[in-house]
């Protein structure tokens, strides 16, 4: 094939492999949001928690039985049942909100992206084109590079331009190997001045306790 006939070949690829690409890029957003949702409130369900259940265990241990009671001084106080009975409703209507105004329709939203990307997969078109097309290139963004490739002139043929895009893909995943290299070394660094700074420490108070 020529430079036309590749580019074209390239550009149906491109068109075959789009509604994919969309799909998951909808599933992920998707997916996201859910695990967004799920976190929602979450400091001020813990405490609630903390709350009702600090209540009911002195309710169980104190046999506290009183809703709300007077202390000497004629402040008004919670007893045992009343404070189990209070957080413990405040519980239940956040933990029922968070679930029916954004857990259920985030759940809801990514069930139906990922049937949309079970479809968009199985579209006849999308499992053709597969056929007569390596299957670890077969998606919307590495086609993207090969055409790149091909219209820049930096490859003159299909061979060459899968040649170069796993080289371009080897490098980034070096380039990222580098970086989480570079993190756990920051990382490691940090601990051992704290370890360092630590054993500093220690090494004063022993000497002071001699």
């Amino acid at each position: 094939m020529n430079k036309q006939e590749i580019l074209n070949y390239l550009a149906e690829k491109k068109r075959i492999t789009a509604p994919v690409a969309a799909a998951e890029s909808n599933v992920n957003k998707a997916e996201q949001n859910y695990e967004k949702t799920t976190k929602k409130w979450k400091a001020g369900i813990i405490v609630l928690g903390v709350c009702f259940a600090f209540w009911f265990v002195w309710l169980l241990i104190g046999h506290d039985t009183n809703l709300f009671y007077l202390d000497h001084n004629g402040s008004p106080q919670i007893g045992g049942l009343g404070g189990s009975l209070l957080f413990g409703a405040l519980l239940a209507i956040v933990l029922y909100m968070k679930q029916n105004r954004y857990v259920k329709p985030a759940d809801h939203k990514l069930a139906e992206a990922l049937s949309a990307l079970e479809q968009a997969k199985n579209n006849p078109d999308y499992q053709n084109g597969a056929k007569d097309f390596p299957a670890k290139f077969y998606n919307y963004y590495d086609i993207y590079h090969l055409w790149n490739f091909i219209n820049e002139g930096r490859a003159d043929s299909l061979k060459e331009a899968y040649n170069l895009l796993e080289t371009h893909q080897f490098q980034q995943d070096q380039m990222a190997i580098q970086e989480e290299i570079r993190r756990l070394q920051q990382d490691t660094a940090t601990a051992s001045t704290a370890t360092a700074a630590a054993s500093v420490v220690n090494a004063v108070n022993s000497f002071r306790k001699k």
